[in-house]
């Protein structure tokens, strides 16, 4: 075979087994990022949407807490003597004032005045402390917009101005002090409108508690009014443009015209733009009976327009810039394209010495099908092919060929005067440095056998941690203590860059690039090149140990093979599991969130029935009552009586409402079962009843142990021990409990499907769970079914990820890995199964009561069992 068919085979059988692993990789690579996008975009919206409605929530809270303190003060006695006309009431109401003040610490000014507009009692509230406003100081407030709005009200309604900014003087106050005013007119005894009472609430409060929401956050919060006007989250030369004239026309419109189009026309939504990815909702809270108006931008300018609770309205924008929602996807993309470049060299390798050895095959068929004239010529010249292969092998994998290679071309690549290569030695507590290859700049002497940095004590520390090291100036670099900095100073360095080399086989080297001449900075892209070169020279160090050690090339391609394909199978292993666990997280979320809402309408319900059921009851008593005393009653009162069936009526209805009490009290016992099997709220460990956790668990899949006219119905038997509090993980142990029973229930439905009605009720399907105290120190949990048992062979691979003996579909082979490694790694406990064919299954289930006393057994024989 010539040598240019020689070459071409040779790059045919590579490109054959290159290019479809290094797709087949990259497809992997790509399906990988793909779902991490998704993953982070769906988080990331679902925490812009949480947050975003919290803040809808927190501020209509603010709101009804300001009216229902309005009301109280409002109710005071002292105001209500002062209406009737009593005297010296007011000193009573300043006191009064005075406290209420001090206590919610949320109100610049609280207020009486009278129809006139003249101030009857006010309290400040200035520099944290409350003050009473002498007598002499009260003012007239009547040409107040906020006045006249308040005193045009009803009894019982309430005026709430516009979040703006508070004027002294016809001047916006400085410092800036927002402000929403709470008033509602007061009525003496005869219904006559004798004043209002007023609450002016500090803004500076709402906003405050609106911006520590998006504080650590990554998004913007922005708070806009109806008009589009920043009250918080823009920048402060932007903010209340409607009480400047000369920021009229810095509205968030203007800023995000696209964006405001959307916001302005819908109550809620989520979208993204070039500008980013806006949440939004609209925020009413105002509710019946409440009123407000435009207000006025002047001290004394009366209120432009009424407005109703609908109108008086904020935007709530939370804002994610187009930076934010690239920054972490690009991490990640950059990432993958490092691994599947160190993979594509993996398959480029092993590919060229598969290809190598099929070439070698090939070639000997070929001599082999000669004349025999010819076959000791073509052994000999077999002998002298292969001895060209494995010479150029060891040339091509050859560690001190590598090495040298690698020096001189960092050298050269960084345009360094000298880069070195050492073998580092740990004997006890001192490290030694030989020097196997070097490489200087023409016009530099050659360095000594030696490395100065051996005697340095803090750098060879690092070299044996595995830490990279960077001087740019040797000289005044803090980091070095004044004895080493002296040292190297006096040997000439001025610039160092040191990264240690650590292989699989435990040899651990260093490249020591140094430069002598000036100073020499080490940019960012030069230090991530040195740590390439380190990491793909220790592979190929471990490559060409690896190459020493074996026999032939194709069993070193098969490892390679091999290796690749463990790293694929490793990958879709991990996704899986990701996947798993991201499952039970939402499905651990969606319990909760049900539980809690749930919970309060059922209270409300409970409640109520009892006071329902007392209140029924007297009436049919006060009915008979008035069948007694009115014997002879008219005709049209007996027909209505047979029409409803009153004897009947009286007698059902107790029972109905007995019923409805037993519902809602079972619906109670649900939601907390829901809520005990969830725990979200449980991140740390913490003492727990596991057999709340077990019959929550029980509850959730109380359905499916039910008989139906396709299933046999299943019993279930608690044989409870006395066992204490268990520091545990409550949601994951749970998730065990549901894997292990969910997994009873699968075998005892399948077992049935193969069973006669006579042999289901001669042996009918069953479930025991025990638990009991063993040693004092550990509990332990039983479950067994009576269903048909496994085999030796399965009892084996139980535990493997991805092993099922399910249909396909219907399993996914994680469920007991799971289990194991929720039991073994984070309760530090053991989990074992014993099943003989036709004799059912047990799993036991043993943790520690305290983490901080573990099983003393749980790394040797008792895990030894899983």
């Amino acid at each position: 075979m010539s040598p240019q068919i020689h070459s071409r085979v040779l790059i045919k059988n590579f490109l054959t087994v290159f290019l479809p692993l290094s797709a087949l990789v990259g497809v992997v690579i790509g399906t990988i990022y793909y779902q991490q996008v998704q993953t982070e975009q769906v988080l990331l919206k679902t925490n812009e949407l949480r947050k975003v409605d919290l803040q809808t929530k927190v501020i209509s809270g603010d709101f009804n807490s300001v009216v229902s303190d309005l009301m109280v003060i409002s109710k005071q006695n002292e105001l209500e003597r002062i209406l009737d006309g009593v005297d010296g009431q007011q000193q009573a109401l300043s006191q009064e004032f005075l406290l209420y003040s001090g206590y919610k610490k949320l109100y610049d000014q609280i207020r009486f005045l009278d129809r006139s507009g003249k101030e009857i009692v006010r309290v400040n509230f200035n520099q944290g402390e409350p003050g009473i406003v002498p007598e002499e100081k009260l003012q007239v407030q009547a040409k107040r917009y906020w006045f006249n709005d308040t005193l045009r009200l009803n009894q019982g309604q309430v005026f709430v101005s516009p979040l703006d900014l508070n004027i002294e003087r016809g001047q916006v106050e400085q410092p800036l002090k927002p402000m929403i005013r709470f008033g509602t007119p007061v009525f003496d005894r005869r219904g006559q409108k004798r004043g209002i009472v007023v609450l002016n609430y500090f803004g500076a409060k709402l906003l405050e508690n609106f911006n520590q929401a998006f504080a650590n956050a990554s998004s913007q919060g922005m708070l806009l009014n109806a008009d589009g006007y920043w009250l918080k989250g823009g920048k402060p030369e932007d903010e209340w443009g409607f009480m400047f004239p000369d920021r009229k026309k810095r509205t968030f419109g203007k800023t995000f015209p696209q964006a405001w189009q959307q916001i302005s026309q819908q109550e809620s939504g989520q979208f993204q733009t070039a500008e980013g990815m806006f949440t939004f909702t609209t925020v009413y809270p105002l509710v019946e009976g409440q009123k407000s108006s435009t207000g006025a931008g002047q001290a004394f300018a009366p209120s432009q327009n009424q407005i109703d609770p609908k109108s008086y309205h904020w935007k709530i924008v939370s804002r994610v810039s187009p930076e934010t929602l690239t920054t972490k996807s690009n991490r990640f993309l950059s990432q993958l394209l490092l691994l599947y470049a160190g993979l594509v060299g993996l398959i480029g390798i092993g590919s060229w010495l598969l290809a190598r050895a099929s070439v070698n095959r090939n070639m000997a068929q070929l001599e082999l099908r000669q004349s025999e004239v010819e076959l000791r010529k073509l052994v000999e010249r077999e002998k002298i092919l292969k001895t060209r292969l494995s010479s150029q092998i060891r040339n091509s994998l050859d560690l001190n060929t590598i090495l040298s290679t690698v020096v001189v071309e960092v050298r050269q690549l960084l345009q360094i005067d000298r880069c070195q290569f050492f073998w580092c030695h740990q004997e006890d507590e001192s490290i030694s440095l030989e020097l196997s290859q070097q490489a200087c700049a023409p016009d530099l002497t050659e360095p000594l056998g030696c490395s100065p940095i051996q005697n340095v004590e803090a750098i060879s520390e690092a070299v044996i941690q595995g830490n990279l090291l960077c001087f740019d100036d040797i000289a005044s670099d803090s980091w070095l203590d004044f004895k080493s900095r002296n040292l190297l100073v006096t040997l000439g360095f001025k610039s160092l860059l040191t990264v240690s080399v650590q292989t699989q086989s435990g040899h651990l080297g260093v490249i020591v690039c140094e430069h002598s001449r000036e100073l020499r900075p080490w940019s960012d892209d030069e230090v991530e090149i040195i740590r390439g070169v380190a990491d793909q020279l220790a592979i190929a160090i471990d490559q060409a140990q690896l190459y020493n050690q074996s026999r032939a090339a194709t069993a070193a391609a098969t490892i390679q093979a091999e290796q690749i394909n463990q790293v694929l199978h490793n990958l879709k292993e991990t996704q899986a599991q990701l996947i798993q666990t991201e499952k039970m997280s939402s499905l651990g979320q969606l319990v909760a969130g049900v539980a809690h809402e749930i919970n309060n309408p059922v209270n409300f319900i409970y409640g109520n029935l009892t006071h329902v059921s007392e209140y029924t009851l007297g009436l049919l008593e006060l009915v008979e009552l008035y069948q007694q005393s009115n014997a002879h009653s008219t005709p049209e009162v007996q027909a209505h009586i047979e029409a409803i069936d009153l004897d009947f009526m009286a007698e059902d209805l107790p029972k109905i409402l007995i019923s409805m009490k037993m519902g809602a009290n079972r619906i109670r016992e649900i939601v907390l079962s829901l809520r005990n099997f969830s725990r979200l709220d449980e991140a740390d460990m913490k003492p727990v009843n596991i057999h709340e956790g077990i019959d929550s668990t029980l509850l959730i899949l109380q359905n499916r142990f039910k008989q139906t006219s396709g299933n046999a119905g299943i019993e279930v038997v608690k044989e409870y021990g006395d066992i204490p509090l268990v520091e545990c993980y409550a949601g994951q142990l749970n998730q065990v409990f549901m894997n292990l029973i969910g997994n009873a229930i699968d075998a005892l439905d399948s077992y049935n499907n193969k069973r006669t009605l006579e042999e289901i009720e001669t042996k009918p399907s069953q479930i025991v769970i025990r638990t009991q105290l063993r040693n004092l120190d550990r509990i332990t949990v039983k479950i067994a079914d009576n269903g048909p048992g496994m085999t030796e062979a399965v009892k084996q691979r139980l535990f493997d990820p991805f092993f099922t003996t399910k249909a396909a579909g219907k399993g996914t082979g994680l469920g007991l890995a799971i289990s194991a490694q929720i039991v073994t790694e984070k309760h530090n406990g053991a989990i074992w199964c014993i099943s003989e064919p036709g004799q059912g299954a047990e799993f036991w289930v043993e943790i520690p009561i305290n983490q901080s006393s573990k099983l003393a057994t749980a790394s040797t024989a008792t895990l030894s069992r899983v």
